[in-house]
């Protein structure tokens, strides 16, 4: 292979690395680390030329298939791979995207499942990264260690490589936390739900949940404010509305009393179990916004390496359960508070880099409270890390070949001429009739329909997260249309085109 001297060459780790526990009880939670390979490959290899290292476990179903599938989604004819044939300098597509599997099912880290010393088949795996990377380096390749989130784990794994890596140290962790959020959202300047300090025991939490009893606040959240528990999945909603007085030790005592009532939106806790978490992780509450309308965007931002910030997109999330987990978002962010939100995500970004952070991805959750004609927006939380909306952003953007413009917004070159694009994404496309589906059938299914991507047309389904399948009867798509009435019925579309799959080879 010949000397380039500039493509990019990966090694992507994607641990989400929150509590085992958790990852054992979320339904598919164990394949997350898989959700961005489609992703990935489209921007290191369609796009980027350069090659990629992929690491996942358990393995992945139908690989091949996959692979094939996800470099079929854009056209072998680019510029950039005729440039590259004609210089010498790149293989084909298909061997420079290389899977690294673990047999290894278990709600362990993907870091502690590829780093495991005791491990013969995860020490192969290693020796292989390692020796991708020499090959990869005495190609002339710039050649990097990306994950999902900080991590001491990989970042020492990096260093042991020689490899930079593309999140923010692993010293940084706590500003991810919940409480760290919010003194961090008021000294920046913008406002916060009413809510508790950091707690770190029930009778604590009933004294300070009393104080905004007393406020008039009695709908609440409680969020546990460990960055171990993500999409939710640490909150409980409390209601307090028949909570009168004014006596304070009697609000406390009927607080004390309804706690262990809380709704758990990890509905597989106890209360017990859950109590048991806040002398280790702590805990907030705050009151339940009330409006007229409540929505739920998020700022995806990031750090560079030279310090500077980026905001690389706006969403809407789309929030399952009692409004409290992710399950999916809409791209851009409505017009009505997006300017708002990419100024508070900058200004996050800012206070982060004073505090100390180099690089990496960050992401902030906002709610947009609607009251009368305008919208007033709060700030939710912080997430130190890459976002369950990255992975459909980087798809879309990459496989229309564009960036937002000033306002957020994606416009590419189309048949009808420059056109904008948004598009809705989910990862929990959930049917039980899906159950044995294999990852092959659904892509052939989409790929025979009129729903597949069209590279020409720039809209259409893309599927990720196929590897689910199988088990749990789930998966994941980025439905690209001209406006959000289509992207919509794409995804509509999709899912009754996955159950009419299951339903034929019934």
């Amino acid at each position: 292979m010949a000397v380039t001297g500039n493509r990019r060459a990966v090694v992507s780790v994607q641990s989400r690395e929150c509590s085992p526990e958790l990852l054992e009880r979320l339904s598919g939670s164990t394949l997350f680390p898989e959700r961005p390979v489609g992703a990935t490959i489209v921007a290191v290899v369609c796009r980027g030329g350069g090659t990629l290292l992929y690491v996942t476990a358990p393995r992945m179903v139908d690989a091949d298939r996959q692979v094939e599938y996800f470099l079929g989604l854009l056209p072998e004819d680019r510029a950039e791979d005729r440039a590259e044939d004609r210089a010498g300098g790149s293989p084909p597509r298909r061997e420079r995207v290389v899977i690294g599997s673990l047999d290894d099912s278990s709600p362990r880290w993907l870091s502690d499942k590829l780093l495991d010393p005791t491990n013969a088949e995860a020490t192969r795996l290693r020796a292989a990264v390692r020796d991708f990377v020499t090959t990869e380096r005495q190609a002339g390749a710039e050649v990097e260690l990306s994950y999902f989130e900080p991590s001491r784990h990989l970042q020492d794994y990096a260093t042991a490589l020689g490899l930079p890596g593309d999140q923010a140290d692993a010293d940084h962790i706590p500003l991810g936390t919940k409480s760290a959020g919010r003194a961090m959202f008021r000294t920046i300047g913008i406002d916060v739900p009413a809510g508790t300090p950091l707690c770190h025991d029930v009778g604590a939490l009933a004294e300070a949940v009393a104080d905004l009893v007393l406020a008039g606040r009695r709908r609440l959240v409680l969020k546990l404010s460990s960055t171990a528990y993500g999409a939710g999945m640490g909150n409980a909603t409390l209601d307090l509305t028949d909570v009168t007085g004014t006596d304070r030790a009697g609000v406390v005592r009927a607080v004390a009393e309804r706690l262990p009532g809380s709704h758990l939106v990890d509905g597989k806790l106890s209360w017990a179990e859950f109590a048991a978490l806040i002398a280790r992780a702590g805990i907030v509450a705050e009151e339940f916004v009330e409006a007229d309308e409540l929505r739920s965007p998020s700022f995806q931002g990031r750090v560079t390496r030279g310090g500077d910030v980026e905001c690389v997109s706006t969403h809407d999330q789309v929030l399952g359960g009692v409004g409290l987990t992710y399950v999916g978002s809409s791209f851009p962010a409505d017009a009505a508070y997006r300017a708002t939100v990419v100024e508070y995500g900058l200004r996050v970004g800012r206070y982060l880099v004073e505090r100390g952070v180099t690089t990496g991805d960050y992401g902030v959750d906002f709610i947009a409270a609607r009251r009368g004609d305008a919208f007033q927006v709060l700030g939710c939380e912080l997430n130190l890390r890459a976002t369950g909306t990255r992975h459909g952003f980087v798809m879309a953007s990459q496989l229309l070949d564009t960036l937002p413009d000033v306002d957020g917004r994606l416009f590419t070159d189309a048949p009808e001429g420059r056109s904008e694009r948004v598009y809705q994404a989910s990862d929990a496309i959930t049917d039980p009739t899906l159950v044995g589906m294999t990852p092959g059938r659904l892509i052939d299914a989409v790929e025979r329909s009129p729903l597949r991507y069209d590279h020409v047309r720039r809209t259409g389904t893309v599927l990720h997260m196929l590897s689910a399948l199988p088990r749990y009867g789930k998966f994941g798509a980025v439905c690209i249309g001209r406006d959000a009435v289509e992207a919509a019925e794409l995804m509509r579309r999709t899912r009754d085109l996955a159950r009419d799959a299951a339903a034929r080879t019934a």
